[in-house]
């Protein structure tokens, strides 16, 4: 089967948000419900997540388990998720070692299936990465690896989500990924799209209160330190702050770690308070 490359619009892919009962009441079939009650159980899932790489490897595990399940397709299939932002990208959740490792390798190369998912938003199917033509770099680095086939799929986010993500889909045999198969992944990957999208919100925001969190465990350090200075050498708080930025650059170190140096001497007989 050819390789291929097909188009996705991820705004459009975002779900309604409408429950299963309002689904029926809106006229909708059973395969829309099924659908939604799918969704919700991801978001389930999100819920039950301690953070972002929690979730997503259980989204890649469900996605490889689905995918694996149709006796008429051989192999078996492990999936990835990746994630990207500002042009970086990396695996934040996998079903399997072996997914971790053909992905590390793409990025590694600086191309493959999954990084052009990402980069594009569009599906990207080789269906034996032992003949194809393409990604020369990533070919000659899992030359010899049990994974052939790769399907790589956007995972729908909004803009105002500042990333993408995508579902990598690996196949120990050639042409691992038929059509219903290929239609399968597409429809998993919009199916996460809310949930993955809140679950990268909620990690932002996790990241920003950390970050909070740090600037003011560093600021009470700094303020904690000119203390210090100001009992030892009986100066003034602007004077002891000019102490410890002097330390700072005189010895190439951060502020906070000046000044979690000479608390690391506080109660000793004689804290060291002054600096070459």
């Amino acid at each position: 089967m050819d390789e291929t490359i097909a188009g996705q619009s991820p705004d459009a892919a975002l779900a309604s948000g409408q429950g299963p009962d309002a689904a029926l009441a809106s006229g909708q079939g059973p395969e829309a419900v099924l659908a939604r009650a799918q969704e919700d159980e991801l978001l389930d899932l999100f819920l039950g997540s301690v953070d972002l790489a929690t979730f997503l490897a259980r989204v890649a595990v469900v996605a490889a388990h689905d995918l694996s399940k149709d006796p008429t397709v051989p192999g078996t299939v492990t999936c990835s998720v990746t994630v990207g932002r500002h042009g970086r990208r990396a695996t934040v959740g996998s079903s399997d070692p072996a997914a971790d490792v053909m992905d590390e390798l793409q990025y590694a190369s600086g191309e493959g299936p999954c990084s052009e998912a990402v980069a594009t938003g569009r599906t990207v199917y080789v269906p034996d990465l032992s003949v194809t033509t393409r990604y020369p770099r990533y070919r000659a680095a899992v030359a010899g690896a049990p994974l052939r086939s790769v399907f790589a799929t956007p995972i729908p986010l909004p803009t105002s989500a500042d990333a993408e993500a995508a579902l990598n889909c690996y196949s120990t045999k050639p042409d691992g990924f038929p059509d219903e198969l290929r239609a399968r992944a597409e429809e998993l990957a919009s199916l996460a799209s809310r949930s993955v999208h809140l679950a990268v919100r909620f990690a932002r925001q996790t990241d920003r209160v950390s970050d909070l969190e740090s600037a003011l465990e560093s600021r009470t350090a700094i303020n904690l330190a000119a203390g210090v200075i100001m009992a030892q050498s009986n100066c003034t708080a602007d004077e002891a702050i000019d102490v410890l930025k002097t330390a700072s650059m005189n010895r190439n170190q951060k502020l906070r770690d000046v000044a979690a140096l000479i608390l690391s001497r506080y109660g000793s007989d004689n804290p060291a308070t002054t600096f070459n």
